[in-house]
Order: C-alpha cells, then sequence, then structure tokens
C-alpha cells in the first residue's frame, strides 16, 4: 500500500512538471514579437501556445483527478472536461501549425 501512494505522488509530481514546463513554453512561444517576413511565424506560435495552454490545464485535471480519486459522476465530469481540453487543444496546435505552413509555403511560390 505504501509503495503505491509513492508511486501515485510520483506521478503527480512528473504531471506537475510536465505542465510546468508546457506553461512556460506557451508563453515563451506567445511572447515571440519578432517580425520574420511577415509576422507568420510570430502569430503562428500565439496560436500554437494557446493550444499548449489547453493541454497543460488537461493535464493539471488529470493531476488533480487522479490525486483525489474522484469516484462516480465528479469523476465522469472531470474525464469529460480533461479529454475535451486535450481534444481543444491538439486541435489548436494542429491548425495553427497547417496554417503557419500553408502561409509560409505560399511566400515561397
Amino acid at each position: 500500500m505504501e509503495t503505491e501512494r509513492i508511486l501515485t505522488i510520483v506521478i503527480q509530481a512528473a504531471s506537475f512538471i510536465a505542465t510546468f514546463a508546457a506553461i512556460t513554453a506557451a508563453i515563451v512561444m506567445s511572447s515571440v514579437r519578432k517580425k520574420f517576413g511577415t509576422g507568420i511565424l510570430a502569430l503562428g506560435f500565439r496560436t500554437i501556445a494557446i493550444g499548449v495552454f489547453f493541454i497543460a490545464l488537461g493535464i493539471v485535471l488529470d493531476s488533480a483527478s487522479t490525486y483525489l480519486q474522484a469516484q462516480g459522476t465528479i469523476s465522469v465530469v472531470l474525464l469529460l472536461v480533461k479529454e475535451s481540453l486535450f481534444v481543444i487543444g491538439t486541435y489548436i496546435i494542429v491548425i495553427g501549425s497547417k496554417r503557419t505552413g500553408d502561409k509560409l509555403e505560399s511566400l515561397t511560390k
């Protein structure tokens, strides 16, 4: 039982470290102001940073729900919110990357 508790704490600590790293990356990406050419990269970085924030929130929610060991209806709600944050964050990152790539490609034509 003690080993399980220690393992849970280690896993949650790793999740929080990953969350803080993601938030730091998002802050760095969103603070890019240098305009390369037409500013496409700066705009793309800011869009992708928003997606990273959503994923970081999902990680925090996942860590909190595991630590609290929520059960019943609360568990289902937390799971739905967490998965929604992951899907929204991933969607924003993919779409932001695609748009940035398309804009950069159109500049080279």
